[in-house]
């Protein structure tokens, strides 16, 4: 069993899968586009040593940020991927907002969102690589990834390791603020080709919009237009006997830990009982450790 009280850190109910699973190496996860705008959803795995991160992030400052605090669970690199050969990079005020794409400014104008902080302040023409080509990356389990439009070349030149991964975290857009960009139904479509399904929404990010009597409208209900969020997409478990013991351990802790779907865990942990894997009792056991307000009893 592994020891995972690690001080500081609040007991999670995937502590018990971290102690009772035999893995021949930790959670892989790659994570395109990581600028350190806010915690990841994979944070409490990292800090407990759970996982490898593999970050990529094109611009300077932010990948010497990351790399600063970076400790011995996060590789990072400073390349752009996608899916090969040269391209634009649109550098915009806000650095959470640059891509490969460039703003549109009537959807900008639409939303009433601040022109200033989508503004491009620089053109980089820079050369980006596809996931299948680095080679200090032999596979993983999770692709995180938020690049501004840029989510689809990424998967295809990804799909001899994304054939292996077992889910996606990608940011998805509903209403388009770059010219061109894929939508929903873009990055949807190429994962579901890619034996991905979509799983469940981390969040969804709406808007009011504007008027001549917004002033007078609570905002808090009026948040309709739709603008992004991020996606979870797993792989399509219709056939669990097709998966190995260790890709479904990898896949609970996954599940558990960064997008929080104890049902799909206690699925996986039933088929882990049916092949003799882990404990009988390890289903019971880790509800039990669930907070009070996610059970019946």
């Amino acid at each position: 069993m592994r020891d995972t009280s690690i001080a500081g850190l609040e007991p999670r109910a995937y502590d018990i899968l971290l102690e009772e699973f035999s893995l021949s190496h930790p959670t892989r996860i790659v994570d395109v586009g990581a600028n350190p705008l806010s915690p990841p959803p994979y944070a409490e795995l990292l800090a407990r040593g759970a996982c490898h991160v593999y970050g990529f992030e094109p611009q300077p400052a932010a990948l010497e940020e990351l790399q600063s605090t970076a400790s011995a669970f996060e590789t990072y690199f400073p390349h752009a991927v996608g899916r090969g050969g040269y391209a634009q990079l649109n550098i915009c005020a806000d650095s959470g907002l640059t891509s490969l794409y460039e703003p549109d400014t009537a959807a900008i104008r639409f939303l009433g969102r601040s022109k200033r902080n989508i503004r491009v302040v620089e053109r980089v023409r820079l050369k980006t690589v596809t996931l299948d080509e680095i080679d200090e990356i032999e596979g993983f389990e999770l692709l995180k990834i938020d690049i501004q439009g840029g989510e689809v070349d990424v998967f295809r030149g990804a799909r001899r390791k994304l054939c292996r991964s077992l889910a996606v975290i990608p940011e998805v857009r509903f209403f388009p603020l770059y010219r061109g960009e894929p939508m929903l139904g873009g990055v949807d479509e190429e994962l579901r080709l890619q034996g991905f399904v979509l799983h469940k929404f981390l969040f969804t990010k709406q808007k009011v919009i504007p008027s001549s009597q917004i002033g007078r409208l609570r905002r808090s209900v009026h948040r309709n237009q739709l603008i992004d969020g991020d996606a979870v997409y797993i792989r399509n478990l219709g056939a669990p006997e097709s998966f190995g013991s260790e890709e479904l351990m990898h896949l609970a802790i996954l599940a558990a830990a960064v997008f929080e779907s104890h049902d799909l865990v206690l699925y996986l942990l039933d088929e882990l009982v049916r092949r003799k894997e882990v404990p009988e009792d390890l289903p019971a056991a880790y509800v039990d450790r669930l907070p009070p307000e996610l059970r019946r009893d």
